[in-house]
Parts: C-alpha cells; structure tokens; sequence
C-alpha cells in the first residue's frame, strides 16, 4: 500500500554535488516520489538539473521539507536524512499516512 510522510529540517551548510547526486540516486532508487519542497516551491528529486538548480539557491537556516511517497517510507526518508546528516538539523517528521490511489492528486 502506498504511503505518504514527510520530514521538516533547517538547512545548516550548502550541499556539496556529491551530496546532490546522493540524494537523485537515492530518489531513483525509491518505489516511489520524493519531494523537496522550501519557500513555495517544490522540485521531483529524481530530476537531477531540478534538484541541483533547487538546492543550489537555499540558503542557510532556511526550512526545507521533505515528501516521500510510495512504499517504505520511513526506511527512504531515514536513507535521505542519513545521506543530509551535515547539511541539515532534523526538525519533525510527519506521521505515516496511508494513499487511497483512486484519490491521489498530481503536484
């Protein structure tokens, strides 16, 4: 069943490529979407120049949240904050809600 969560952290430190291209292989990866989202805009983390374009112009101390949706959830946003841990300062993570997929919406 798919399932939904999120994560609200503040960025620390700048990303660095490597760090970029972590979190597009990771989004690839992922059964599922992840999402980026700061400042009324959001970005599909497995575009790669979205992704790069996105984080090269957060700045630091900006809140940044992170959507995954699809299946395993927690292990995908666990494997993204793990691949963040000095770029970002974990702030709350949402509880895990479950999709009806006859009712999804498109971002």
């Amino acid at each position: 069943m798919k399932e939904i969560m999120s994560a609200n952290v503040i960025i620390l430190n700048k990303f660095h490529m490597k760090k970029m291209l972590d979190i597009f292989q990771a989004a690839k990866q992922f059964n599922g979407s992840t999402y980026l989202y700061c400042k009324n805009r959001a970005v599909d983390a497995a575009n790669l120049t979205k992704l790069v374009s996105f984080l090269l112009t957060v700045e630091k101390g900006t809140a940044l949240k992170i959507i995954a949706e699809g299946e395993n959830v927690q292990k995908h946003l666990d494997g993204i904050q793990e691949i963040c841990n000095s770029e970002v300062s974990i702030l709350r993570r949402s509880h895990k809600r479950f999709l009806n997929t006859s009712e999804t919406f498109q971002i």
